[in-house]
């Protein structure tokens, strides 16, 4: 962390108009660039709307926390040694980076990049940048298909849709890169860039082919070796979200399949220690997840006979913003997840003891 580099006095919807106008204005730190390319499907876009995260400050495990963002408790804290691109800005960390409806301007929600970002640019000393694309309702099996997985099998699947999101996400890093003086006047062309990580979010999408669940795996392992090949970074340390969608007990049926292919990553001779997949199901706050299941997968509770108390639905007005699938737009749940990548992230890198912290919760 380099001092003087978060701000905190002023308002989220200043922030927001502030960082809309696509500036970066803080100056590079030491180093070379740190870029992170973050990549997924809606859930790494993120539907968190920035209201939920002060549920946060309610957990009695975690509570804490919500102090790093909201220092003064009113204000989301923004980073200038961290730069973000997503869509068509180009700014400093900060709320608002998550799904919008016009990608040219910030909106309010978040995703992880939020708590990523944060804590990266407390652990390192070099400027980070975060590279963000997470199109909603997109396959590994057909859309991110990387080139060395070859054409998919099963039938129905239009030739120009295979590989069409994984094109674009390399269209947009390469472009990214490509215009770094532009986008962020700041930069350091003498110092350079280096891409450090990858972090990908996504699955939703590959429960609905049989054998895009199968081969899941194998596709990620396709993808994050083509990635580093395309880019040139072969030492690119990755990150992999295992799906987390309705908590812990919905490991059953497509749903398991598809995490199973994502821990798999986890058994890869040639990624041990370059690569971790980790779980995001047990991020979700255990009250809300509950409350959401009921007489589905908590078989504990029928809301007909036991329905939701009024104090159980201010606390998920408070706590959500959206449906099930994109993880209730749970604030607090984007904070730890985000919190989680970058963790990993920096024990990849050898740097798990500095910045983060990674089991205190102390402001």
């Amino acid at each position: 962390m380099r001092a003087g580099r978060i701000c905190n006095h002023i308002g989220v919807y200043t922030v927001v108009g502030l960082l809309a106008l696509g500036q970066a204005w803080g100056a590079q730190g030491k180093g070379p660039l740190k870029v992170f390319i973050l990549a997924g499907q809606s859930n790494m876009d993120g539907q968190a709307n920035v209201r939920t995260i002060n549920f946060l400050g309610e957990d009695k495990e975690h509570g804490a926390l919500l102090k790093k963002f909201k220092p003064d408790g009113k204000t989301l804290v923004t980073r200038d040694d961290v730069w973000v691109a997503s869509g068509g800005v180009y700014g400093d960390l900060g709320p608002g980076y998550g799904g919008r409806r016009n990608y040219d301007q910030l909106g309010s929600n978040i995703g992880p990049e939020y708590a990523f970002g944060y804590y990266m640019g407390e652990a390192l000393e070099e400027q980070v940048l975060l590279i963000k694309y997470g199109p909603g309702g997109q396959s590994l099996y057909v859309n991110f298909r990387p080139p060395s997985a070859g054409m998919p099998k099963g039938k129905g699947v239009k030739p120009e849709d295979v590989g069409n999101q994984y094109r674009a996400l390399i269209g947009y890093v390469h472009d990214t890169l490509d215009n770094l003086k532009k986008r962020f006047p700041a930069y350091d062309e003498k110092a350079g860039y280096e891409i450090a990580g990858f972090v990908w979010f996504q699955g939703y999408n590959d429960m609905f082919d049989e054998t895009g669940r199968k081969e899941y795996g194998t596709n990620l392992v396709h993808l994050i070796k083509d990635l580093r090949k395309e880019f040139k970074a072969p030492e690119m340390k990755v990150v992999v979200g295992v799906m987390g969608v309705n908590g812990v007990k919905n490991e059953v049926g497509k749903q398991k399949d598809v995490r199973d292919g994502q821990r798999f990553v986890n058994t890869v001779p040639e990624f041990k220690g370059n690569v971790k997949a980790i779980e995001s199901a047990p991020l979700l706050h255990p009250e809300v997840v509950a409350i959401m299941t009921a007489g589905w997968l908590n078989k504990e509770r029928d809301l007909k006979t036991n329905p939701i108390t009024p104090e159980e639905q201010a606390m998920l007005q408070r706590a959500t913003s959206n449906k099930g699938y994109h993880y209730y737009g749970e604030g607090r749940f984007f904070i730890l997840l985000g919190k989680a990548f970058a963790e990993t992230m920096l024990e990849l890198m050898g740097n798990g003891s500095k910045g983060v912290a990674a089991s205190s919760n102390a402001p």
